[in-house]
């Protein structure tokens, strides 16, 4: 190494002009990263040949009917709606969903819409959508769903509450429940695909893509079991990592691109770098979801059984577990301090019963072409920041070494296999020993409960949900993003409690 020293005299002035060479050729190689990065490796920005034939065949103010649709698929799409002043069934929503219906062929689609707890703006916007839908449809607002009828948790102080996870796959069942009802006199119609939106912004023309486009196969068919979206809250950050396991099953909860760690083979992250329009993960949801509805609907007279439509039907009992059959519902974990998102689980079984059917190659795929956003403004962004979105790659690797990794040790546990849980019994943690059961990958150590009476809060997000606050003392190293751990000293500050504290004593909110 070469070192020089410089006197008093002139020695800043020497060192400025030295280092000014230095910075120029920094700042010119910023510029020239900045402006050829969009240019020459800009990421998910050049549709493949048949994203744009598609769109070809649909241009312009008044499309041809069915014009997305070339095989006349049939779809039934499902939503639940939150609508508190009709802003969207009554705004840009609601028309990019009659756009939506008019691409895929109105004599194609139904459309299933369940709202509830809205309340009147909400309700009167959704049944003025209801008469210009111009398919099927089976559109219902209920004044207000009540928590009695679902299986609650207990808290260590005896309280209970309702897991918010068990909230939302009940809710989620309604808007699928048409998929089951058809009058004998007009036979059922067999759908080809199930489309779920969520309350996103969304082009209509990215979900016919995501319908028919998605790994497409030599004679013009999409080939998938479920093919998802990827949803955007923020410029350069996705939002639903909680329902995002990559091809092993491992939870990253990275926000920005590529999205997955390098972890097992790496082929999640392999397929992104790769631009695949179809990137295998083992869950996704990402605001919108294709499936194959002959893993979801019922073909038979008579529904499954008696129950099919209560509220925990579908919730697998961990000491008495059975294994996944189709039709595939949503459902939840019902163990105290051990969450999945309904929405992984509902990926997870339907793998299974794709498995069953002949599927060995799981079948779930997040499409990164196909984005949808929290706001109109965002969803205009998307296409210009996505060129850039290869530079984050070092921003994900500093993320990634300075934010611990998510550990499930459940994550390969395979249906019936023996494993070792530990759990909370009410009282204190213990180990337990069980037969796995469909998607043990989803877990989290973590729970989330609504909020008394269903309240949302008043912070920007509007939730009616909390995180908790779970005892210490666990022998197990399973970490989450969002699991909170109470102190040591836990017992004697709830002791120590006002009675109005107790009330929120095992909460944590983020809003």
């Amino acid at each position: 190494m070469i070192c020089r020293e410089f006197d008093s005299d002139g020695s800043d002035e020497e060192s400025r002009h030295l280092l000014r060479p230095v910075i120029k050729c920094v700042a010119v190689a910023a510029v020239l990263v900045l402006t050829l990065t969009p240019i020459l490796t800009p990421s998910y920005t050049h549709l493949p040949t048949h994203y744009q034939e598609l769109a070809q065949r649909c241009e312009g103010p008044n499309p041809p009917l069915g014009c997305a649709n070339p095989f006349h698929e049939k779809v039934f799409i499902a939503t639940i709606l939150y609508d508190k002043h009709g802003k969207l069934a009554g705004g840009k929503w609601g028309q990019r969903v009659i756009e939506l219906i008019n691409l895929l062929g109105p004599e194609n689609v139904f459309l299933s819409i369940y709202e509830n707890d809205s309340g009147a703006e909400g309700q009167d916007a959704l049944y003025s959508l209801k008469r210009k839908v111009p398919c099927r449809h089976h559109i219902v607002s209920e004044e207000h769903v009540s928590l009695d009828q679902f299986h609650n948790i207990t808290f260590p102080d005896g309280s209970r509450r309702t897991k918010r996870v068990a909230y939302l796959s009940e809710l989620r069942n309604r808007a699928l429940r048409p998929l089951d009802s058809f009058k004998q006199e007009d036979g059922i119609t067999v759908y080809d695909k199930v489309l779920f939106l969520n309350d996103v912004a969304f082009h209509p023309v990215d979900a016919a893509h995501l319908l028919f486009n998605t790994n497409q196969r030599p004679d013009g068919r999409a080939d998938y079991v479920a093919a998802c979206a990827v949803d955007w809250f923020r410029p350069f950050r996705i939002y639903d990592i909680y329902a995002l396991r990559d091809a092993e099953g491992y939870a990253n909860y990275q926000m920005t691109f590529p999205f997955f760690l390098n972890r097992g083979k790496g082929a999640s992250r392999a397929d992104v770098l790769a631009q695949t329009d179809a990137v295998r993960v083992k869950s996704c949801w990402g605001g919108m979801m294709a499936m194959q509805a002959k893993y979801i609907q019922n073909l038979n007279r008579y529904k499954p059984s008696h129950t099919f439509d209560a509220p925990n039907a579908h919730v697998i009992d961990p000491d008495n577990p059975r294994n996944i059959t189709a039709p595939v519902r949503f459902r939840y974990e019902p163990g105290t301090y051990y969450d999945a998102c309904e929405c992984c689980l509902f990926s997870a079984d339907l793998a299974e019963v794709a498995r069953q059917d002949g599927v060995d190659t799981g079948g779930i795929v997040m499409n990164p072409y196909i984005r949808v956003a929290y706001t109109d403004d965002l969803l205009r962004w998307l296409p210009v920041v996505r060129r850039w979105e290869r530079l984050l790659i070092p921003v994900f690797q500093l993320q990634s070494w300075l934010t611990p990794r998510a550990e499930n040790p459940y994550r390969a546990v395979k249906e019936g296999e023996p494993f070792t849980e530990e759990i909370w019994d009410g009282d204190q943690w213990r180990f337990v020993t069980r037969l796995g059961r469909s998607g043990l990958f989803c877990g989290v150590r973590d729970m989330q409960v609504l909020r008394q009476e269903n309240k949302r809060s008043t912070g920007s997000a509007g939730v009616n949900w909390v995180n908790t606050r779970m005892p210490p003392g666990q022998k197990q190293k399973f970490r989450s993003w969002w699991g909170i751990i109470l102190p040591p000293t836990w017992r004697e500050d709830w002791a120590a409690a006002s009675p109005a504290d107790r009330k929120t004593f095992f909460e944590y909110s983020w809003d």
